[in-house]
């Protein structure tokens, strides 16, 4: 993960800003249409070949941001029109929430193994000996891969001692371990949602923007922006620290609040039932003679088997996540209140979609653009005394491996603590699916991360990861020193 902050999201976050302000505003289907020439005004973007072609990108994107697929439009709607749409539209939940733009695409080039001028003309040519195929020829002094012959074995590539031939991978491909991401017959990359996990991993490795997500910005504001019932925000365990190093979780609470929330909950308090129910379900799990169970709390990893791995299904916990226990079990006191996950993740709304307890997903970067947009600042907010709704173990599951120290705390005293496979990321995830499959897999337990590092490092958050995960872990320390000091 790129923690570099780039012009392509400083431009995305303008354009969340921007549309969330002219729905706050009730000025959305009036003004939108004037959006991509104020941000076009706003930035030198001379990323393609003309305003014109940049324009259209902005159009594409916003109408991410107001939450429609490409085939709910028609081709030559204007951005009025869909904003219209999107006010009037009800079901806004889908199940797969990745969209690549082809417009924006930019057809990287494809030919994975390139001679670079790093090529000597040495007098051992490896590479062309090394090639099965002979594909490789001595043209001008220098090393030429036929592609007609070449079949990308990656021998040439290894053979060379200035490392002159290189293996290029488009940055979406490369970041989509299921390999859900191939170029059409035109260059254009193509997201299969077959084989999509919905882990968002390729959003932040396009250097061209060229991939998005639907956000619920439109459906949050307006169930804020009425009195007829109460609008609660749960938010993920990975918040610490999001809203800037100055903000702490008091002051979240009370910019929330000043947007519309009734209720600002800690989805750690969900963590810690999952914790408790996981426990005894491995219990007895074990006691009926299963060989390894998964956690369930990560929907891009149980996404990862249902879709690729259907026969492993099996050992996946039938634990909720944390988000869905936490809403089911408010609905079912408050079955009136319209609840609203806040998180890092993009994953949960395709999860979301499963359930009828969520009313709308955002990412902490889709709530910061809210906030902003409708003038909240909680860096001047004063501080607020911090929440205290969880404790250190359901505060943990945002980080890799918080989640086998929460079930381990909540085994029975004595029980064997369980051998673990950390799938620390999706690709380690896919490495562990393939050992369980094969009956390899040496563990009693999988933890299952799709994005690597936790939580804290999802395609929806601020801040770099390592400062995310230091934070988080003082915020622990305090709610253990709070938990022993109150005797709870």
């Amino acid at each position: 993960m790129n923690t570099t902050l780039s012009e392509v999201t400083k431009i995305k976050r303008q354009l969340y800003t921007t549309i969330a302000r002219l729905t706050w505003q009730d000025k959305l289907v009036e003004q939108i249409d004037d959006v991509p020439d104020e941000i076009l005004d706003n930035n030198e973007i001379s990323y393609r070949c003309c305003e014109h072609k940049e324009r259209a990108i902005l159009r594409e994107k916003a109408r991410l941001v107001l939450g429609l697929a490409a085939d709910q439009v028609s081709r030559h709607a204007s951005l009025q029109s869909m904003a219209q749409q999107a006010l009037a539209t009800s079901e806004f939940k889908r199940s797969c929430n990745v969209e690549m733009l082809s417009v924006a695409c930019d057809r990287c080039p494809i030919d994975r193994y390139v001679v670079t001028d790093a090529c000597r003309n040495c007098g051992a040519h490896y590479c062309k000996n090394a090639c099965p195929k002979n594909a490789i020829t001595i043209v001008n002094n220098r090393a030429y891969i036929d592609r007609n012959r070449c079949i990308e074995c990656g021998r040439c590539a290894n053979s060379c001692s200035y490392h002159a031939i290189v293996q290029i991978t488009r940055p979406c491909e490369q970041a989509c371990a299921v390999g859900a991401i191939r170029p059409d017959a035109d260059g254009i990359a193509e997201i299969d949602c077959n084989k999509c996990v919905g882990c968002g991993a390729c959003i932040n490795a396009c250097p061209f923007g060229s991939i998005g997500d639907y956000t619920h910005v439109i459906p949050a504001i307006e169930m804020l922006k009425q009195t007829d019932y109460p609008v609660y925000a749960l938010i993920a365990p990975a918040f610490v620290g999001q809203f800037g190093p100055k903000v702490n979780s008091g002051a979240i609470v009370t910019g929330l609040k000043q947007i519309g929330f009734q209720k600002v909950i800690e989805v750690a308090q969900g963590a810690e039932a999952v914790a408790a129910l996981e426990a005894t379900e491995y219990v007895e799990r074990k006691q009926d003679g299963a060989k390894v169970m998964t956690s369930s709390c990560c929907p891009a990893f149980v996404g990862l088997i249902t879709k690729h791995y259907p026969d492993q299904l099996g050992a996946v916990s039938h634990t909720p996540s944390p988000m869905v226990q936490l809403a089911t079990a408010i609905k079912a006191q408050q079955p009136e209140a319209r609840l609203v996950f806040i998180g890092p993740c993009v994953a949960k709304k395709a999860e979301a979609a499963t359930t009828p307890y969520l009313d709308a997903v955002l990412t902490f970067e889709e709530a910061a653009c809210m906030l902003v947009g409708k003038g909240v600042n909680l860096a001047s907010l004063a501080a607020q005394p911090e929440m205290a709704d969880a404790g250190p173990l359901g505060r943990g599951f945002a980080k890799s491996g918080g989640v086998t120290e929460a079930l381990v705390a909540y085994l029975p005293p004595g029980y064997p603590v369980p051998t673990v496979q950390q799938a620390d990321g999706l690709q380690a995830a896919v490495a562990a699916c393939d050992d369980l499959r094969a009956g390899r897999l040496d563990a009693d337990f999988i933890e299952g991360m799709a994005c690597a590092g936790g939580c804290i490092a999802g395609p929806g958050t601020l801040i770099n990861p390592k400062v995310a995960e230091r934070l988080l872990d003082r915020f622990c320390k305090e709610a253990d020193a709070m938990k022993k000091a109150t005797g709870n």
